[in-house]
Parts: C-alpha cells; structure tokens; sequence
C-alpha cells in the first residue's frame, strides 16, 4: 500500500481513535475527582469548554480555551496533551509535537495519551527508533490500548523488525479485533515479507471491514497480485520436484 496514504492513515487512527483502553479510562474517571481539586475553577472550566469544542470538530475554536486553562493552571499537562490533539487536526504537526512533549513533561511520563501520540508524530517523521521507545513507555502505563501496539507495530515495521512488527499488531487486534487499520498493516508486514498465504487471508479480513473505499481496491489488487505470484511459486515448486 501507498505509504503516504499508511501514515495519513496512522494519524487519523491517532485523532479518531481513543488513545486509552478502558480499564485506563474507567481508572481516570475514578481519580478525577481528586485531579480537580488541585485545579482552579477558571483552568477547569476553560479546559472542559475547550473539549466541548474539540469534540463538535471546533480544533480551531478549542486551541485559545486549552491556552486559557493552562494559564490559569501552568502545571495542566491534560491541556497539553488535548491542544496537541487540537493542532493535529488543524495539521500543526510542529506544534503538536511540541504539545505533547510539554504533557510529558509535566506528568513525568505517567500519563499515557501523549507518550502514543507522540508515538504516532514521530511515525510520521520516520523517527521509527524514537517513536518506539515513546510508544513502549505509553504501553507500560496502559498495556491495554489497542492504538499503543498499532503504533508500536508501525514503528517496528518502520525498523523492519517483521516479526515483532507482526506480534504488536496481532495485539493490537486483540483488544480491538474490527480495526480494518491493524489489518492493513498486517498486509504491509507480510507482503514485505512475501509471504503470500499470510498476505491473502489478511486482505480478506480487511475487505470484510472495508470494501468500498479507494484502499480496499488497492488491497483488492494487491490480493490479486499475491495470488499470482504463490501460483507461480507453486508451479516452481512442482516443477523443481524429482520423478519418479
């Protein structure tokens, strides 16, 4: 598959997916309320104003809300992390970047939203070597996102480690077994690794998600041309046999 088109769509699976499993969400829910007493009432207010915003689709709009919050609270590594989703939609990736690194920062790394999407930021720099070590860091804090082990197999098969490329993503779709994004990227692994079978039961799987849209008769193709070539080797193979 296209590679601008892989990692146009590993971004998208950053700002549309949600990044924590729901063990680590119910877990937050649970500690909010003694998060919110540290927060000022203004930094409260604005920040949930500016999520209202992000989630009507208003990055634009959220970006001054999340910027008041953190005014308000210089330590409200939730805004961060939020402004930097804000800025990948509005392709600010400079500034995400930026955005997440500065939620890192003030969690000390035990807040696992911005390490996996930082992970996902540095996929689409080709920062592969970077982008996994961010990404396992997130995976210790929630080793049940689904997302964390797709951005950790991207990384991985931006390394051209195919085995353990092929391993996250097979955990990936543990947690989440109808990600037609995990199964694109098996297709990737095992065509790099020319293993035809593999490769035709993949694309299977992913039609069966997504039939319709323009990277499905990509796979559609691709399928085709992984059938050719296991008839051909198939045929050599026979050929190649001793007689009786």
């Amino acid at each position: 598959m296209g590679k601008k088109l892989r990692i146009i769509g590993l971004l998208i699976a950053c700002l549309f997916f949600p990044l924590l499993s729901t063990a680590q969400s119910q877990q937050s829910n649970n500690l909010v309320s003694v998060r919110e007493l540290s927060i000022p009432p203004k930094a409260l207010h604005a920040f949930e104003q500016g999520v209202d915003l992000l989630s009507k689709k208003d990055a634009a709009g959220s970006v001054p809300q999340f910027q008041h919050a953190i005014a308000e609270f210089a330590g409200y590594y939730e805004a961060y992390y939020k402004m930097g989703v804000a800025d990948l939609r509005l392709w600010r990736i400079t500034d995400a970047e930026q955005a997440f690194r500065k939620s890192m920062d003030l969690s000390g790394n035990q807040y696992a939203p911005p390490l996996l999407a930082l992970g996902a930021v540095l996929i689409y720099q080709e920062k592969f070597a970077e982008a996994e070590g961010v990404t396992r860091k997130g995976l210790d804090l929630d080793p049940t996102s689904w997302s964390g082990h797709y951005f950790l197999g991207w990384a991985l098969f931006g390394l051209n480690r195919l085995e353990e490329a092929e391993n996250s993503v097979h955990e990936a779709l543990r947690w989440r077994n109808d990600s037609a994004e995990a199964r694109l990227l098996l297709v990737d692994i095992h065509s790099r690794e020319k293993n035809y079978p593999a490769l035709l039961n993949d694309v299977d799987e992913y039609l069966r998600r997504d039939p319709d849209s323009p990277a499905g008769a990509r796979a559609r193709a691709l399928r085709d041309n992984a059938q050719r070539a296991l008839s051909q080797s198939e045929s050599a193979s026979a050929v190649a046999q001793p007689q009786p």
